[in-house]
């Protein structure tokens, strides 16, 4: 890993550069974020995790999410965990593909970007110079132009006081001399920012577990009228409305599919092993549970969690029932937190050395703000990628426009008020 931190600069030229395939852009944030781990590691060391450490191995995941070529291995685990077998798994494949879509691949990828801009620029700006703490995606802000509907159906609104409470509990942390009471802290600025960007996520989130439901009840037969009469169709209006809004079938249909993926198939990554979320979780081994789930003596902290969980080990370690509601996810997710505090596993680097050079490279591309192309050309680390599929984006005149957004127009620069160095 590089000794040289990252900056702001570095993290606009990574988000705002839109040449890069969808799963690499999600590999290159997540060794991105796993440098801003290091980077804060320097000030509050690694006795306890931060908030970056899960973000590292949370967007590698997403990058192996968004690889939906032959040798997927996103595909091959829903299929085998879906129990198709294997003389199937092509067919499998094209059915997959045709469910999920491009606004799959654009949405959740563009959401991780504007994600990693905000939480990422908060980190970088922590103890440097700048008035301004971190940047943001503000389709609704008076200083940017009209954003098109997909980018305001994609980031949802989230309160921005939790960024403020984790760059507070983060600078009281490198203040603080005794290690409990700074990993205290930690906890709190990881709960501050997972509550923000969860919500901010939201909406993403709903149009990736639902767009497969919404595709059969309400998209797949208006696509054929539309063939027929060639007459085009807001397709993602249908994709990203409310569930509320959806009729009662495709209602039924989509809590069903939700908590099916919830319970039986969706995993959180670690270095370790990956976390069933659909399963009360437990401890990794050397983690004793009464020591973490000690009651918070800090306050202000116990406050965040107290939003989220209870003192009820049992209640709040229990499985998510649908990962789409923020309040269980969110719970799941301070447990989480707690539980695997002191792993300092997470600090591993997620790649192979190989691809992290690669990668590392591949975060240099790119003018600040305005991107440039040629994505893999002098890449040692990740070769050049096979064509074997491509969405006929051009026939979905929303996913066209994702595919080719520049969100540079729409960054505000956000002070975050008291002085937190």
């Amino acid at each position: 890993m590089s000794d040289t931190p990252m900056t702001a600069d570095d993290v606009l030229r990574i988000a705002a550069y839109k040449d890069r395939s969808p799963a690499l852009e999600a590999m290159v944030i997540a060794y991105s974020y796993h440098r801003v781990a290091g980077d804060l590691a320097a000030h509050l060391g690694k006795d306890a995790t931060n908030w970056y450490c899960y973000a590292t191995w949370t967007s590698k995941a997403v990058g192996e999410s968004l690889d939906l070529g032959p040798d997927s291995p996103f595909i091959a685990d829903v299929g085998r965990k879906l129990g198709v077998p294997q003389r199937f798994r092509r067919l499998f494949r094209a059915a997959l593909l045709t469910l999920l879509g491009p606004s799959y691949q654009l949405g959740l990828a563009l959401a991780n970007r504007a994600i990693f801009l905000e939480t990422a620029s908060l980190a970088v700006n922590l103890w440097n110079d700048t008035p301004d703490r971190y940047l943001r995606v503000s389709p609704g802000s008076d200083l940017t132009p009209t954003p098109p509907r997909f980018l305001t159906d994609l980031l949802a609104d989230a309160d921005e006081r939790y960024l403020k409470d984790a760059a507070q509990l983060l600078a009281e942390a490198r203040q603080a001399g005794d290690p409990a009471a700074r990993a205290e802290l930690m906890l709190g600025a990881n709960i501050a920012l997972s509550a923000y960007e969860q919500a901010r996520a939201q909406k993403a989130l709903e149009l990736v577990l639902y767009r497969p439901v919404r595709w059969l009840t309400r998209v797949s037969w208006r696509s054929l009228r539309s063939l027929v009469t060639r007459r085009p169709f807001p397709r993602f209006r249908l994709y990203s409305a409310r569930h509320e809004d959806q009729p009662w079938l495709t209602r039924l249909l989509e809590s069903a599919w939700s908590s099916l993926y919830t319970r039986h198939m969706f995993a959180v990554r670690t270095p370790l092993s990956d976390v069933r979320v659909g399963r009360p979780l437990t401890a990794p081994a050397g983690v004793d549970l009464a020591e973490v789930w000690a009651p918070i003596q800090n306050g202000k902290v116990r406050k965040l969690a107290e939003e989220f969980i209870t003192e009820d080990q049992e209640a709040s370690m229990a499985g998510v029932t649908d990962w789409v509601s923020y309040r269980d996810r969110m719970r799941f997710i301070v447990s989480y937190f707690r539980v695997y505090q002191n792993v300092s596993a997470l600090y591993d680097a997620p790649f192979a050395k190989e691809i992290a050079e690669g990668l590392a490279e591949e975060m240099k591309r790119g003018l600040v703000p305005q991107a440039v192309s040629g994505m893999f050309a002098g890449n040692p680390g990740l070769g050049r990628p096979r064509k074997v599929y491509r969405y006929p984006s051009e026939t979905d005149p929303d996913a066209y426009e994702m595919q080719h957004f520049d969100f540079e127009p729409f960054l505000e620069a956000i002070p975050l008020g008291p002085d937190t160095k």
